[in-house]
């Protein structure tokens, strides 16, 4: 028998699926998942408000591309 489950990761351990507890209705359209921690955002308008992922980045669609950083909660 098996020790390892076959949704573990490296370290031997279950990786779980991010969850994000929302009272707003589920995602339609081109959506963006972020590439740290595997949350769905809505994607970025061009020339519209960037898309804050709750792991800390910034997700922005300048001019048809998208341009990610990283802003600490804190400004630490």
């Amino acid at each position: 028998m098996s020790q390892h489950s076959s949704n573990a990761g490296r370290s031997g351990r279950p990786t779980l699926k991010p969850t994000t507890y929302s009272a707003q209705a589920p995602l339609a359209g081109k959506t963006l998942t972020c590439k740290r921690c595997g949350r769905t955002h809505p994607y970025p308008q061009a020339g519209g408000a960037p898309v804050r992922c709750e792991c800390g980045w910034w997700y922005e669609n300048v001019g048809g591309q998208l341009k990610d950083e990283f802003k600490p909660r804190l400004g630490i």
